[in-house]
């Protein structure tokens, strides 16, 4: 059994995507893949990721944030990330990612901008 936890809202156009557990290759990376692709299916292009009850992410899942960043940027929106744990802003910062996304303390500062 999985360890991902990952629960999908919507405000207006804006999706935000609650994470809990470990998100790591297999089901994590699919999972956010599927609902990323879904979201950008429909037409959007605005993604908050919470990520304070993240514990860890692997290079998988960066692979697919990436991809989201990429998909969503060109589309003319763009996927924020809230509250990443000291672990996964290290790993962020190691892989220089952390340069490429929005990274914010809260959802309230994250959905301030696109409301």
């Amino acid at each position: 059994m999985s360890s991902v936890g990952l629960k999908v809202e919507r405000q207006k156009e804006i999706f935000l995507f609650i994470a809990s557990g470990e998100l790591v290759a297999g089901d994590g990376d699919e999972r956010i893949r599927q609902e990323l692709d879904r979201v950008h299916e429909l037409g959007n292009t605005r993604v908050i990721l919470d990520l304070s009850d993240v514990s860890y992410l692997d290079s998988s899942v960066l692979g697919q944030l990436i991809h989201g960043h990429s998909i969503l940027g060109k589309a003319g929106g763009g996927l924020r990330l809230v509250n990443p744990s000291q672990r996964v802003t290290d790993l962020l910062t190691l892989t220089q990612l952390i340069a490429i996304f929005e990274i914010y303390p809260s959802r309230e500062e994250a959905l301030a901008g696109w409301l």
